[in-house]
């Protein structure tokens, strides 16, 4: 698959305040941890070129701001979205049952739909091992139910245990994404082919 041309890849990043979104954008552009809480007001953007499957992309990553007050102005960030990773704070249950809310936000706002996303467990480093054992069974039991809900949309939803702090598969979840979007714009065009 060629475009020729450099790919713009907007991606949002969501979830509940606090859960560690603008330390993951930081980590994944290569800027230095900062251990204050720096609230996000409405979004924050970077963007960073990178070479996915021998193609140009452009990353144009949206930090969303987490807080319930910013609900409304979140929605515009949404448009022309291609993908998501939605966080939560492992050592903050709350923030995982939160993210069914954030599913459904980004479906709405995309105005196309569910686009490809997957799920970040983030400040791994702040939770111990037998702790990830139960949060993994708890994570499991989401993607199952969100796999199930999205099978025909043509990708799937992957967990990621990350920390912005050690930068543990912060790489990883960000290319993942990018690949996944790939096929996605694959999977999109071919399903347009078979209609026409």
């Amino acid at each position: 698959m060629s475009y020729g041309q450099k790919l713009f890849l907007k991606v949002i990043l969501a979830g509940e305040g606090a859960v560690g979104k603008t330390s993951l954008r930081r980590s994944y552009l290569g800027e230095s941890f900062i251990t204050n809480h720096l609230e996000t007001i409405g979004a924050d953007f970077a963007s960073l070129p990178k070479e996915i499957q021998d193609i140009s992309v452009l990353f144009q990553i949206w930090d969303i701001a987490g807080q319930e007050i910013f609900e409304k102005v979140r929605m515009m960030y949404y448009r022309g979205t291609m993908g998501a990773l939605m966080v939560f704070d492992a050592s903050k249950l709350t923030t995982l049952k939160a993210l069914d809310r954030w599913v459904i936000e980004l479906e709405a706002g995309t105005e196309r739909g569910i686009v490809p996303f997957a799920i970040l467990g983030n400040k791994m480093d702040l939770i111990t091992d037998a702790k990830r054992e139960k949060l993994r069974e708890q994570v499991t039991k989401l993607l199952t139910s969100l796999n199930k809900k999205y099978s025909s949309k043509g990708f799937k939803i992957e967990y990621f245990e990350t920390s912005a702090k050690t930068g543990e598969n912060v790489h990883l979840a960000f290319e993942s994404l990018g690949n996944k979007i790939i096929d996605y714009i694959q999977f999109r065009k071919e399903q347009r082919g078979k209609k026409s």
